[in-house]
């Protein structure tokens, strides 16, 4: 008999104490219907969007540069057989945002739902942060996600990613529509990333340590 996962009840009301080891964040789920009527961002000196078909190690590489300070952790569980196919699937769109040559940006674009496209990720290294560079890689996004016959562009972000996340979602034309609470087990714990990953995620050490 395969031993299911216990269910956490949720108060929807007051508070919830988590098991050790889970983690809980307010997810905000994100769409837009049609492309915003303006002018697309120019691209800062020095800057281009390339498609980008990685290997497995170089992909993980630039993930976790880019991802670790926000717990991006899915593309982490995969094996590299699962990777491969993934970054092999033509309704999964990749561009890196490079500057002189390098890699300091990524984006995906899924296509997979039928009429909709899913903005999977989009993030720049830290050090790249705060010099336009996002709001020209979003106005690429949605100029590629409505080259294709869609109806829904959409992306979800949590309270543990970049503080100011959804307020940049919604300056580029995206509207929130629901809210939901995410449990899940610290990657931290688990040894995906290191323990000083998300300094502003509070890691719990065991009482029983």
């Amino acid at each position: 008999m395969t031993q299911q996962t216990p269910r956490l009840a949720c108060a929807l009301d007051g508070y919830t104490d988590l098991p050790h080891g889970k983690l809980a964040t307010l997810v905000t789920f994100l769409e837009m219907m049609v492309p915003p009527d303006r002018e697309p961002a120019t691209a800062p000196e020095g800057v281009q969007i390339n498609p980008y078909a990685p290997d497995p190690a170089h992909y993980r590489a630039l993930y976790r540069r880019i991802g670790e300070p926000w717990l991006w952790t899915s593309r982490l569980r995969l094996s590299d057989a699962e990777l491969e196919a993934l970054l092999a699937n033509p309704d999964l769109e990749r561009f890196t945002l490079d500057r002189d040559g390098e890699p300091v940006g990524l984006l995906e674009l899924d296509f997979r739902e039928q009429g909709a496209c899913e903005l999977a990720y989009l993030g720049l290294v830290p050090e790249e942060t705060g010099h336009g560079h996002g709001r020209f890689l979003m106005d690429f996004a949605i100029l590629r996600a409505f080259s294709r016959p869609i109806s829904r562009f959409f992306v979800h972000t949590c309270h543990f990613d970049h503080p100011g996340a959804v307020r940049f979602y919604q300056r580029c034309g995206f509207s929130p529509v629901k809210l939901a609470v995410e449990i899940f087990d610290d990657p931290r714990q688990r040894g995906l990333l290191p323990r000083e990953a998300a300094a502003h995620v509070p890691l719990l050490e065991s009482r029983d340590a």
